[in-house]
């Protein structure tokens, strides 16, 4: 079956976290900034951050100081759950299309390379379990996105064949992860960092907005 037609009729809906459901850009990059500058003593400006968004943090701190980035790990995770509260928010529209794809029949996962600790800082604060029944976070693989490995989990754990879900998120990460397991793409537009390269993927669809879902998934 070709990719848009099996896309037309999926059984399961993954969707990554920061940029998808969750807006946290400002969240993700003060508190990157305010760990170099309390711990590495240099300031790190919002386009290196950008460039390297939807790598694991670890990386991204490994990256920086190979000698530090343990500590740089445990200053982040600190402040990204300190200012949690003030700078976290689930897009516009995002509590609807949850609620409309469970009343359809669509069980759902977040596929997701931040930690455990900061994922359930968002599925506590939003309750975003009462929809997405698995979550598969940066500790649950071996293997990070673009490998196909974490769309893979999810799909089994959700019960269907990887074929069979749509994979949404906001990186090249994302679509090329889902492609690579066989899962169909959806490009979530509205909270991209950079929507030329999300598009350069080569998604399956274009999303505008979280709504812009429903088409593609019709009552079960």
């Amino acid at each position: 079956m070709d990719r848009v037609s099996r896309a037309a009729d999926p059984r399961a809906v993954l969707f990554d976290l920061d940029g998808t459901l969750l807006d946290s850009a400002e969240l993700i990059i003060t508190a990157f900034q305010e760990t170099c500058r309390h711990i590495l003593h240099r300031e790190v400006d919002r386009e290196t951050i950008l460039r390297e968004w939807a790598r694991p943090i670890r990386e991204r701190f490994h990256a920086l100081a190979p000698d530090r980035d343990e500590a740089l790990s445990q200053e982040y995770l600190r402040r990204y759950l300190a200012l949690h509260g003030q700078r976290a928010r689930l897009f516009p529209g995002v509590t609807d299309v949850l609620e409309a794809l469970r009343a359809r029949g669509y069980p759902m996962a977040i596929v997701t390379s931040k930690r455990r600790a900061t994922t359930q800082a968002a599925l506590d604060a939003f309750h975003l379990d009462r929809w997405c029944s698995v979550v598969i976070a940066d500790e649950d693989v071996t293997r990070h996105k673009p490998d196909p490995e974490p769309v893979r989990l999810a799909s089994e754990r959700l019960g269907v064949r990887p074929e069979n879900a749509l994979m949404v998120g906001d990186t090249p990460l994302d679509i090329t992860s889902g492609r690579t397991a066989d899962a169909s793409t959806a490009a979530a537009l509205w909270g991209t960092v950079d929507a030329a390269a999300l598009r350069a993927a080569a998604p399956d669809h274009e999303l505008a907005h979280p709504a812009d879902l429903l088409p593609l998934c019709p009552p079960r």
